[in-house]
């Protein structure tokens, strides 16, 4: 029995969604033989072994900032992916999968022709604000201006829509992934220690804000001394954190205001009266909907499963396909698509 899958190929975890179900979830990370460049390991083993490598074997990220960086890891990772979730099947899956609104056409014909020769057929592209649109429930099918914002791992996809289509758009080159590096820095200058990028994230999640906290809290971290070479334990406070993120939370918001700037005065006043919606992984950052809101001027709303808005959407959107092949995503059935809380 043929089946359709939606696919959120992202520049840190990789999602596969069938039916509403999710099959695979995992990390978009290989680790390889650093001579052959043959892969070892894909996702969450990858991933445990980040950091903690020999010489002969590597971390390869195949997706950066949203788009292939590494073709022939992409292929590799994606027939992992494929026939883990899967299984071996005689008929091949339909597949739509999320793409930066940013990407040109010959980006998106790598990604397509990635997943074709990986086990899929009938490949599609969709733009990952439109699908992240569809995902959280939005109805932009009538005049009337709608925002999504995506924060995810490597690109934050910010775009307006009304009519049935895009009005404005940005791929910005700043996401999630970008805190953990603030942290990495701010970290070695004020406490002169080394962490790697598990132990800022950690850091992120546990005690990471945009937003001073009320409440100070503090945790222990380790890493390796710059100047003796040696591993050392040290207590990181919220407010250093804070201090570390801050500037990155700017950019976003900078990027956000950057496509509000481009967009007709009446579309802005219909957001503005309604509300800008964002999703991806790096909305659940403690205090991002706060900072928004209130440089934004205006309500945010951010759902409890905003990691898997873009990948919701995509699914629903396999059941039109005319949805991807017309550009301007012209619907009447758009109300057909939306997903329901």
């Amino acid at each position: 029995m043929p089946i359709d899958l939606a696919i959120d190929f992202g520049t840190s975890k990789t999602v596969l969604l069938c039916s509403n179900k999710i099959l695979l979830e995992q990390p978009t990370v290989a680790t390889v033989d650093s001579e052959t460049w043959e892969p070892v390991a894909f996702g969450e083993k990858a991933r445990n072994m980040i950091g903690r490598l020999p010489e002969h074997l590597e971390s390869v990220f195949p997706i950066q900032r949203g788009m292939i960086a590494d073709y022939d890891i992409a292929e590799q990772m994606l027939t992992e992916y494929f026939s883990t979730s899967l299984g071996k099947r005689l008929i091949k899956p339909r597949i739509i999968i999320a793409m930066p609104s940013g990407a040109t056409s010959i980006q998106r014909r790598s990604l397509e022709n990635a997943a074709e020769i990986a086990g899929g057929r009938r490949v599609q592209v969709i733009d990952s604000g439109v699908a992240a649109a569809l995902g959280m429930g939005i109805d932009f099918s009538k005049p009337g201006g709608k925002m999504i914002v995506d924060i995810g791992a490597g690109v934050t996809d910010i775009a307006t829509l009304s009519a049935g289509g895009i009005v404005q758009c940005d791929s910005a080159p700043i996401g999630s992934n970008d805190f953990d590096e603030a942290i990495i820095k701010y970290v070695r200058k004020e406490f002169n220690v080394l962490i790697g990028s598990l132990t800022a994230e950690e850091i992120k999640k546990q005690i990471g804000s945009v937003v001073p906290r009320g409440v100070e809290v503090v945790i222990k971290a380790k890493g390796r001394n710059l100047f003796s070479g040696l591993p050392q334990l040290f207590e990181i406070t919220s407010s250093d954190v804070y201090a570390a993120m801050k500037d990155t939370a700017m950019a976003i918001f900078s990027a956000i205001n950057g496509v509000i700037e481009r967009t007709p005065p009446d579309i802005v006043a219909d957001i503005m009266c309604d509300k800008v919606y964002v999703t991806g992984g790096g909305a659940l950052i403690n205090g991002m909907g706060e900072l928004l809101e209130e440089n934004l001027n205006t309500e945010i709303y951010i759902r409890s499963d905003a990691e898997y808005s873009v990948v919701k959407g995509a699914n629903a959107a396999l059941k039109y396909p005319e949805l991807i092949k017309n550009i301007d995503y012209q619907l009447k059935n758009i109300q057909d698509l939306i997903v329901d809380d």
